[in-house]
């Protein structure tokens, strides 16, 4: 099996490429093309910048350009708290045009002030949730890491880990040039069937060796508290936030009455069956769902005359599309990963001083005074119907002041602190053994 895999990577790069992207060009994800819209260079040739600044590289689960999440959130927030911050993209070399004999440089690209992007290039491009990467290929990660901090001027520099996938060149980079390592822990892994198990497990082994662990909730601090005392106290519960200035920036719009909306990811812990019986007991609500559809249950809620589904969104329009409904949604399924999320669409919505409705999820329910909790499925059209004909001028600026104070940029404020104790700790350690 192994040797038929390694077969289909050394393949892959020439048929993406020369048939399958060919014929099918609309099958190529639209981030492997954006993200070639930003200025670039190859590593070694970019500009560099005119001092050092700290910095902090992020090790993401997810492609910068694809839907905005945590870990973009979280560098844009510490990019403007004055940090220098480096994002990998994860795709190791597919998001190129051209083949690695055509193109072998790693390359840099620039997002914003302070904020780049490294393109790494692997021969065997690895989809990188599909297995961990190889002995020789964390080299040339670490490598590549290393050429750029140093090229973009950034020090002391704290590392962000946000997938197995890249530890092991992180934990390579702490120890050639004493880089503390946090490691955030932001979904149960296990959730999600796409991740490969030696992922998975990678991550339950890996975690206590991170100098500092974040959790973005208590349910995932909690699946971990058998191996807390490993942690010894290295741990921060950091829970989801919301972009609060361009969501109240948002143009105030009266959104009709009979309006609600969700916007996330459309996968399969999305309960379709929640949001067609809201759908069938308010057929005068008009359901949006913004997002990619990516299970057949949630295509066929199009068939539904009060559903529509908008597709991806870009996160600048997301602010005014929210604006224009009365009422957000969150509709999952509870299992164990929904059970250990923190949404971010909860501050969203707060944000605009939105009613929620929601399954019952714990990091939601600690707002129960503000939202409207379904306890099943079948309960969902309840709680729509209640959160429609809410007319409570108090509850809508209670939710915006909670939105208010979890904005990324308190998350920043609060990780800026850690990173220097860090930094500080790391530079200390480092005096001891010279």
């Amino acid at each position: 099996m192994w040797r038929q895999e390694y077969l289909r990577e050394l393949l892959r790069p020439y048929y993406l490429r020369w048939i399958y992207f060919r014929y099918r060009p609309n099958a190529r994800p639209p981030h492997f093309a954006q993200c070639w819209r930003y200025p670039n260079a190859p590593l070694g040739e970019l500009t560099s910048p005119a001092a050092n600044r700290p910095g902090v590289v992020f090790y993401p689960m997810n492609d910068w350009h694809a839907r905005f999440q945590r870990t973009q959130q979280l560098a844009t927030a510490l990019s403007r708290a004055g940090y220098r911050c480096l994002y990998l993209n994860p795709n190791l070399g597919r998001q190129f045009e051209q083949l690695r004999y055509q193109s072998p440089q790693h390359r840099i690209g620039i997002l914003g002030e302070d904020l780049y992007e490294l393109h790494v290039r692997l021969p065997r491009e690895p989809v990188f949730h599909h297995r961990r990467l190889t002995a020789a290929e964390t080299a040339i990660v670490q490598e590549a890491v290393a050429a750029a901090l140093d090229e973009l001027r950034m020090s002391p520099v704290v590392q962000l880990v946000s997938f197995p996938l890249w530890f092991e060149a992180a934990s390579a980079l702490r120890r050639a040039r004493s880089l503390p390592l946090v490691y955030d822990c932001h979904d149960l892994l296990q959730g999600f069937g796409n991740v490969a198990l030696e992922l998975v497990a990678a991550e339950e082994r890996q975690l206590p060796d991170a100098d500092l662990v974040l959790f973005s909730s208590e349910r995932l601090r909690e699946h971990f508290a058998a191996r807390e005392q490993m942690f010894a106290g290295r741990t921060l519960l950091l829970r989801n936030a919301v972009d609060f200035e361009q969501f109240s920036a948002a143009p105030e719009s009266e959104a009709p009455l009979s309006t609600a909306v969700y916007s996330g990811a459309l996968a399969d812990w999305f309960d379709t069956d929640a949001v067609r019986a809201a759908a069938r007991a308010t057929p005068e609500c008009r359901i949006s769902l913004i997002g990619s559809p990516e299970t057949r249950q949630v295509r066929e809620l199009a068939s539904e005359p009060n559903v529509h589904l908008l597709g991806e969104v870009p996160y600048d329009r997301l602010p005014s599309l929210l604006g224009q409904s009365r009422v957000g949604l969150i509709p999952f399924k509870v299992n164990e990963l929904t059970l250990a999320t923190n949404p971010i669409k909860l501050y969203e919505y707060f944000s605009l001083g939105m009613p929620v409705v929601s399954s019952r999820l714990p990091e939601v329910e600690q707002f129960r005074d503000l939202v409207y909790i379904a306890a099943d499925s079948a309960g969902f059209a309840g709680a729509l119907h209640d959160a429609l004909r809410e007319d409570d001028p108090e509850r809508r600026l209670r939710r915006k002041a909670v939105a208010r104070e979890e904005s990324w940029g308190a998350r920043a404020t609060l990780l800026s602190a850690e990173f220097q104790h860090l930094s500080q700790g790391t530079s200390q350690h480092r005096t001891a053994l010279l």
